[in-house]
C-alpha cells in the first residue's frame, strides 16, 4: 500500500524554498557590500599614488592642449540657384577626395600652399533639418487648419511651411588650423566650386529665361490695362456693359474680375522672377560668409581628462595582474 505525498499551501517545502531565496538575496546584496567594501580599502590603501597620477594626468593634459594647435571653423551659409543641390555635395566630396590624396597639382591650380591644405577638412548640411516631432507639430497644426483650407491666410501658411521645409540653403563649413591662411583657402575652395563652366552656362540660361518671361508679363499687362480702360471708357459713355463685363463684340465677352486677377497674378510672378535674377548671379548664392571661430570640443573629450584616466587604469591593470599572479602561485604551487 502506497502514500502518496502532496506539497499543499504552506508545507513545510515551501517555507524551506522561500528560507533559501531569502539566503540568496542576503548573500546577494552582502557580496555587494563587500565589493564596494573592497573598492573603498583599496582605493584608502592607494589614495596618494591615484591623487599623485591624476595630477600629473591633468597637468600633462593641460601642456598638451597649450602646446597643440587649435581647430578653427569657417561656416558658409550657401543657396544652390539650380533646384538641385546634388551638384554642391558632389563638390565638396570631390575636394576631401582632393585634399586626401594630397593632390598638390590641383591646389597649385587654386594657388594653395601644401601647408595651407594638410589639415583641411569640408563638410555641408542642411541648414535647416526638422526633427520627427517637429515633422508631427507641422502635420497636426495643418489638420487643424483644414476647416479654414479656402482662406487665403491657410494658403499662405501651407506655402510657407512648405518653403520651410524644402529649403535649399546649406552650411558648407571649412575646418582648418591657420587662422590666417585658413580662410583664404576657404574663399578660393568656394569660388572653385561656384566656378564649373557647364553650371555658370545653365545660369545664363536660366536668367535669359527669366528675362524673356518678365517681357511678356509686361507686354500682358500692357494688353490688361489697356481693357481695363476701354471698359471704363465704356462704362462713361453709356450702359454697354452689364453685370461687370466688357463687350468686345455683340457675340464676345470679356469678365473683368477675371482680368483683376490674372493682372495681379502675373505681377507676383513677375516680382518672384526680378528677386531671383538679383540673386541668380552664379551656381551658388552666398548668404553669409561666416567668420573665423574656435571649434569647441567636448568637454570630457579633452585631454585633460583622458589622460589622468589612462594613467590611473594602468595603475589599476598592473594591480590586477600583480593580483592575479599572486593567487596563481597559492592554486598552483610550483
Amino acid at each position: 500500500m502506497s502514500t502518496d505525498i502532496s506539497n499543499s499551501p504552506g508545507s513545510p517545502n515551501d517555507e524551506l524554498d522561500l528560507g533559501q531565496l531569502f539566503t540568496l538575496i542576503k548573500k546577494g546584496f552582502l557580496g555587494v557590500f563587500k565589493f564596494f567594501l573592497r573598492l573603498f580599502v583599496y582605493v584608502r590603501n592607494n589614495i596618494i599614488w591615484l591623487i599623485v597620477l591624476s595630477i600629473l594626468g591633468a597637468a600633462l593634459g593641460i601642456g598638451l592642449n597649450k602646446i597643440s594647435a587649435r581647430k578653427l571653423k569657417t561656416e558658409v551659409i550657401v543657396s544652390p540657384n539650380l533646384k538641385s543641390k546634388n551638384y554642391l555635395y558632389d563638390a565638396v566630396n570631390e575636394i576631401n577626395g582632393k585634399i586626401k590624396a594630397k593632390d598638390t597639382a590641383f591646389f597649385a591650380s587654386l594657388d594653395v600652399g601644401k601647408r595651407e591644405f594638410e589639415k583641411f577638412e569640408v563638410t555641408v548640411v542642411p541648414v535647416s533639418i526638422k526633427i520627427e516631432e517637429d515633422l508631427e507639430a507641422d502635420i497636426k497644426y495643418l489638420e487643424a487648419l483644414e476647416p479654414f483650407q479656402n482662406s487665403q491666410a491657410t494658403a499662405d501658411i501651407i506655402r510657407n511651411l512648405l518653403i520651410d521645409q524644402n529649403s535649399f540653403e546649406q552650411r558648407v563649413t571649412f575646418f582648418y588650423r591657420d587662422p590666417i591662411s585658413g580662410p583664404v583657402v576657404a574663399r578660393k575652395l568656394i569660388d572653385y566650386i561656384n566656378s564649373n563652366d557647364y553650371y555658370r552656362k545653365l545660369v545664363d540660361v536660366y536668367n535669359a529665361n527669366d528675362r524673356s518671361r518678365l517681357l511678356q508679363n509686361d507686354s500682358i499687362l500692357g494688353q490688361i490695362d489697356e481693357l481695363i480702360n476701354t471698359y471704363t471708357t465704356q462704362m462713361n459713355a453709356n450702359d454697354q456693359a452689364v453685370e461687370g463685363q466688357l463687350v468686345i463684340s455683340e457675340e464676345e465677352e470679356l469678365d473683368i474680375p477675371q482680368l483683376f486677377t490674372l493682372k495681379n497674378t502675373l505681377i507676383t510672378q513677375s516680382e518672384f522672377k526680378r528677386v531671383e535674377l538679383q540673386q541668380r548671379t552664379a551656381p551658388l548664392g552666398i548668404v553669409n560668409f561666416g567668420q573665423s571661430q574656435l571649434v569647441k570640443i567636448p568637454l570630457f573629450g579633452k585631454s585633460i581628462f583622458l589622460i589622468p584616466l589612462i594613467f590611473i587604469g594602468i595603475f589599476i591593470l598592473i594591480d590586477i595582474i600583480k593580483y592575479l599572479n599572486k593567487k596563481s602561485r597559492e592554486l598552483l604551487p610550483e
